[in-house]
């Protein structure tokens, strides 16, 4: 691998991992914020769903109070109209003697005119053709108004009326003017906060009553609450922006139970979301100084991972050096050696003494040959050494002897590669000097195999006449054989066994 795609590796890995770590962040700061939502929803929900339940509860007590008390003005009314002899006055003020102070009450005779009023301030003017007192007239029993506003004073009330008869004959009408500022106590204690409404509805979607008042008065007969929610289910909650002042608001509405109104509480979403988006604001600043670090980390990173890279060409390149050194330093071995080969045989020795010497320079040359031929500095493939040395050496004795090797994946260390090389050429000498002297061709079997105490077996074995004890002689070659054998920390034995058997454990690793 070289130093550029070690920087790309280094590189990718530390932006992959931070890129992990971020997107991990990121998942979980998700998790939070839908968990912020649902809970920012949920509570909103659960504020608005009870303000609607005090609301509805508030209609459920209008719509008693109207009722008892309209019951018991129709009472005091007495059996027919007459002369007002005081009596009748006493007893309506009776029945009207509990009513708040936000509801007025009138009697009205079928005629339109005034019988009997609470109100300080008059009494409607022109009422004969309002709706109400058209449909009182025309024989229902009772009627409840959407908002609407008093003619002589421009109060905003909505009416709560009952038909006086007698005798089946129409007399006149009871009726109860609520004021629509009541609803603010309500608003006031409601937990909504501002932009926050609460009303009453009728049925057929006209506003009865709200707080804040609208501007103009509401008719919402054909809005998605009265057309498709409240047709599913008499209670609920949903999320839209109101038709009235056009602010999205969450709404809960309840269908009060026997009476005609429907109960409303609402709260603006952006205050219902305002935990929410204070964790997202939060969120927003871990996810920006998590990016930051996570830039700062990664530019650091790819900095050492440069300078690394920086580093490691260096070495690269210090490594090639040395090999190219290593490989020079050999190979100039390998040549003085070979020069040294050459003048051995100008020197006029003995043909068999500057023999003995070549085979030795050529085992030892043929280490270094090995080493920096395939760059192996630190130790020497015994696969690769062996059968070379060997068939060299065979040939450059011109014999017609035929090797077998048994050899294991041994890497020989550096500093033992030539004493064993020079072993190994004295036994093969031996062999092919002494072996076949009764025959031209043989049989060499070299064997290095591995034990498990980290030292080799070493086995050269020929199928010639055999090793005689008695006629060896301690010459030049057994004392190098055994001092090669001992730098190597080795032991050996030489077995006669259908032919000369040398075994030797020896130390060659590292």
């Amino acid at each position: 691998m070289g130093p550029t795609n070690g920087f790309t590796i280094v590189g990718r890995a530390a932006i992959s991992a931070l890129a992990c770590l971020f997107a991990a962040l990121c998942f979980v700061l998700a998790v939070w914020l839908h968990s912020s939502y649902s809970a920012a929803v949920k509570s909103g929900e659960d504020q608005v769903t009870a303000t609607a339940k005090i609301v509805a509860a508030n209609a459920v007590w209008i719509n008693s109070l109207a009722r008892q008390t309209l019951y018991r003005m129709d009472d005091a009314f007495g059996a027919a109209i007459g002369p007002d002899n005081g009596d009748r006055l006493r007893r309506l003020n009776l029945a009207t003697a509990e009513l708040p102070s936000a509801a007025t009450a009138y009697v009205l005779a079928s005629d339109g005119s005034l019988i009997y009023s609470t109100d300080r301030e008059g009494t409607p003017a022109d009422i004969v053709d309002r709706t109400y007192f058209q449909r009182l007239a025309n024989g229902a029993e009772d009627y409840t108004s959407a908002m609407t506003e008093m003619a002589n004073t421009g109060k905003r009330v909505f009416l709560s009326a009952a038909r006086i008869e007698r005798d089946h004959k129409f007399l006149g009408v009871a009726v109860l003017a609520f004021d629509t500022g009541m609803l603010r106590s309500i608003w006031d204690a409601s937990p909504l906060g501002p932009g926050s409404t609460v009303s009453f509805f009728r049925r057929d979607g006209k506003l009865i009553a709200r707080h804040p008042e609208p501007k103009e008065m509401v008719d919402l007969g054909n809005y998605v609450l009265f057309t498709d929610y409240m047709r599913k289910a008499t209670s609920g909650t949903y999320s839209s922006v109101s038709p009235v002042d056009h602010v999205r608001r969450l709404v809960a509405y309840r269908i009060v139970e026997r009476t005609p109104f429907v109960a409303i509480a609402s709260a603006e979403t952006s205050l219902i979301l305002k935990p929410f988006w204070t964790d997202v604001a939060i969120v927003a600043l871990i996810t920006v100084l998590a990016l930051g670090a996570s830039l700062a980390a990664g530019w650091k990173i790819l900095s050492l991972a440069r300078a690394d890279a920086r580093h490691m060409a260096q070495l690269a390149e210090a490594l090639r050096t040395n090999q190219i050194l290593m490989r020079e330093i050999h190979h100039r071995v390998k040549n003085n050696l070979q020069t040294v080969m050459a003048l051995v045989r100008l020197q006029g020795l003995r043909p068999e003494t500057v023999q003995k010497l070549n085979d030795r320079l050529q085992a030892m040359s043929a280490v270094h040959e090995q080493m920096y031929g395939f760059d192996q500095f630190k130790s020497v493939n015994a696969r690769q050494l062996v059968p070379s040395l060997a068939r060299k050496l065979v040939g450059l004795n011109d014999r017609p002897i035929d090797l077998a090797f048994e050899l294991d994946d041994i890497e020989i260390d550096a500093e033992k590669a030539t004493p064993f090389a020079l072993l190994l050429n004295e036994l093969l000498t031996n062999s092919m000097k002494y072996a076949f002297t009764d025959r031209p061709q043989g049989l060499i079997r070299v064997r290095l195999l591995r034990q498990p105490n980290d030292l080799v077996v070493f086995e050269l074995a020929d199928d010639g006449i055999g090793y005689d004890p008695a006629a060896a002689k301690a010459g030049m070659g057994s004392r190098l054989i055994k001092a090669l054998v001992s730098e190597m920390s080795g032991t050996f034995t030489i077995e006669r066994i259908n032919g000369t058997l040398f075994r030797a454990q020896l130390a060659v690793t590292r």
